[in-house]
């Protein structure tokens, strides 16, 4: 678990006191693809409109209007660039001490073997699953609760949190994650983590792979086994989703957006951005600014 730790996402959802937090979202209007990323916290999505394909540790999944996304402490998941098309979704976000400390029998024999990746469910829970579990009707009632946010909503919060883990380990199948996929996975997260910290500057296929302690063309071939994409097209995507805030939150100029986000060629960048999002950099901006008014 300490390998772990020194390599844990460090965005902060919610507040210490109360760490949670909700997120709408809508694809491609907010961004062309969802990065493959992990984090501690437990994540609850619902989806609802559109379809997409999403790759969760290392297996693409398809999901559809309806369809609910559960993702535990450590799993990589994402949506990797073309495979969404329309998407909108409503998501929770939150840590697990949420659900106490674990020193108690529900932390230790069930919330705690899920945040160790020790059980695993289903990250995709198709839609007659979620409605006749009851899953469906618990997340509209997290929502109202959180987003109306009336005397005493943390209570009734963190209450619904543990009945959706009830219905979750009471209907949802449930298996143990192998050894073998957890080294690889390792492996993984400490690459995007590296890729996160230095995406900013030129990042070498070199550099990657002495991570993970392979060749060049051992790396290669195992990175895209199993995230489906090259190495250098997962950085691209990650800074395209970093430029894609920029030009939609700040006056910086393209050019500028471009030198932040590790592009050293200008050119370079406006034809992976208009590959990304099928438009230029300036007619992304407009199109936001467009959506914010």
């Amino acid at each position: 678990m300490e390998q772990k730790e020194e390599y844990l996402e460090k965005t902060n959802h919610g507040s210490p006191l109360f760490p949670i937090e909700y997120y709408h979202c809508l694809y491609p209007a907010g961004l062309s693809a969802l990065p493959v990323h992990w984090h501690e916290e437990f994540e609850i999505t619902y989806i609802r409109k559109g379809s997409c394909t999403y790759l969760v540790d290392l297996e693409a999944c398809h999901a559809g209007e309806g369809d609910l996304l559960f993702f535990a402490s450590g799993m990589l998941h994402g949506i990797p660039e073309g495979q969404v098309r329309e998407l909108e979704t409503d998501s929770f976000v939150f840590h697990p001490q949420m659900l106490g400390t674990g020193k108690d029998v529900c932390g230790v024999k069930y919330v705690g073997p899920a945040r160790a990746g020790e059980v695993r469910f289903p990250a995709v829970i198709k839609k007659d699953a979620v409605e006749s579990s009851g899953l469906a009707e618990v997340f509209e009632k997290l929502k109202k609760s959180f987003l109306g946010k009336g005397e005493g909503y943390e209570l009734e919060s963190e209450a619904l949190l543990y009945q959706f883990f009830y219905l979750l380990y009471k209907y949802v199948p449930h298996k143990r994650i192998t050894s073998e996929n957890e080294e690889v996975l390792e492996k993984l997260k400490n690459v995007i983590r590296y890729i996160k910290e230095n995406y900013q500057r030129q990042v070498t296929v070199s550099e990657l792979a002495g991570i993970c302690h392979f060749s060049e063309y051992y790396f290669m071939r195992f990175f895209k086994k199993y995230m489906n994409m090259t190495c250098i097209e997962y950085l691209n995507q990650y800074r395209m989703e970093i430029a894609a805030g920029k030009l939609a939150e700040s006056s910086q100029s393209v050019t500028d957006v471009a030198l932040d986000t590790g592009f050293q060629n200008i050119s370079y960048f406006n034809r992976v951005f208009k590959k990304s999002y099928h438009m230029t950099p300036t007619q992304y901006r407009a199109s936001m600014q467009d959506i914010s008014e």
